[in-house]
């Protein structure tokens, strides 16, 4: 079994936090969620026009962006009464 099929690149690039754009899933240590790159590789951009755009990914971020959203997992997974818990300091 390849290293990648026991540890998917996207686990180690891919993260939530509830308080950086409501929970959805970005690249680590960045603003940049999964579902806006997709939604620019959807758009006909390129992987080198995304990196050009956003000098602080790297091609190994756009790949697990791909993988992550090929697994299927929502974008979000945090509701509006996560949301309201958070801010209230109840979680």
């Amino acid at each position: 079994m390849a290293e990648t099929e026991k540890n998917p690149i996207w686990q180690d690039r891919i993260v939530t936090d509830p308080l950086i754009l409501a929970g959805k899933p970005t690249i680590k240590g960045t603003r940049i969620s999964v579902e806006l790159v997709m939604e620019l590789l959807d758009g006909g951009r390129s992987e080198a026009d995304i990196i050009r755009r956003y000098s602080h990914i790297t091609l190994k971020d756009i790949q697990a962006c791909r993988e992550y959203a090929a697994t299927g997992a929502k974008l979000s997974n945090v509701t509006w009464e996560d949301i309201d818990a958070i801010m209230d300091g109840k979680r």
